[in-house]
């Protein structure tokens, strides 16, 4: 039996009535926008998706809101919740900021000001040569700037949710190591790609480097992105193998609803997950699938 499950990593939209910027998760191979997702996707969309799963929580991350007013998308959040329309889902947030901008203290401090922000995602993941895959429009982790805005989420006691690939892992555990006040939390397992041999162990390397910080957690979900034509038995490696390098007191399940739906049903993200961790005690099921969460992004329950 599938436990309660803290979500931690969901996305809800409104654009027929707020500006979004590509509402899209990728490229393929030629430049060409894939995977949009332009449709509205509110709370009660989402809990028709997970009928038969018992919610205790969602972790919203940043749904690509317009750039120019990133905190618009917090302030719509929070009243999502204060006018209870998020359908009495607990809920946090991670919400945006450009840590390459020289003015982005401002947004850091709008999006602190309010109380279910948890943390920050900008997203960093990009293989030159691969539209494809890159979802950042440059490497930021090396970039001067980029390193000192970093360092600005522990004033405002924000978290980071790392989104990246295994190349670039190494070099963001070394940033992290120097800024051991500031919680990381992996998105999508780190996002393996390259399913060979030489590609496998690269992700294996770069995970093992971010989890030597005991500040860093790691999220698994989102294989629809990077594993073609998924399903329990191609994903139960990668599944088990985050599991043993982070530990079960490390590793939380999220659906990302809705980008995973135009890979199948969210009933069967949490069908794989279920499948996959039959072996593992209830403790340990209870915390992966919802204590961890809860835990990791300071929810209320703990």
């Amino acid at each position: 039996m599938l436990p309660s499950v803290i979500d931690a990593h969901i996305h809800w939209r409104d654009p027929e009535n707020h500006p979004y910027e590509s509402l899209s998760d990728g490229v393929d191979e030629e430049g060409e926008r894939t995977g949009a997702q332009a449709e509205t996707y509110l709370p009660a969309s989402y809990l028709a998706d997970m009928a038969g799963v018992d919610v205790a929580g969602v972790v919203h991350i940043e749904a690509e809101w317009t750039k120019a007013d990133p905190v618009g998308e917090t302030r719509w959040l929070h009243s999502l919740a204060e006018q209870d329309r998020a359908e009495g889902l607990p809920l946090v947030i991670v919400a945006h900021a450009d840590l390459a901008s020289d003015a982005v203290e401002p947004v850091l401090e709008g999006h602190a000001a309010m109380p279910l922000t948890r943390g920050i995602r900008q997203m960093l993941c990009r293989v030159d040569g691969r539209p494809d895959l890159c979802w950042a429009d440059q490497d930021y982790i090396d970039l001067l700037q980029w390193r000192a805005n970093y360092a600005l989420l522990a004033k405002y006691g924000l978290d980071f949710d790392l989104m990246c690939f295994a190349h670039q892992m190494q070099s963001f555990a070394k940033l992290a190591a120097v800024h051991p006040d500031i919680p990381v939390h992996v998105e999508h397992a780190g996002l393996p790609w390259d399913h060979s041999e030489q590609g496998r162990l690269a992700w294996r390397t770069g995970l093992k480097a971010l989890a030597e910080l005991d500040h860093i957690d790691i999220k698994i979900s989102g294989f629809g992105n990077t594993v073609p034509n998924w399903t329990t038995q191609k994903i139960r490696d990668y599944v088990l193998q985050t599991i043993e390098i982070f530990g079960t007191g490390r590793v939380s399940f999220a659906s990302n609803a809705p980008t995973d739906l135009q890979f199948g049903p969210i009933s069967e993200i949490w069908d794989a997950f279920d499948t996959i961790t039959r072996d593992f005690s209830v403790d340990e099921r209870a915390a992966i699938f919802a204590g961890n969460a809860r835990r990791a992004y300071r929810m209320s329950g703990n």
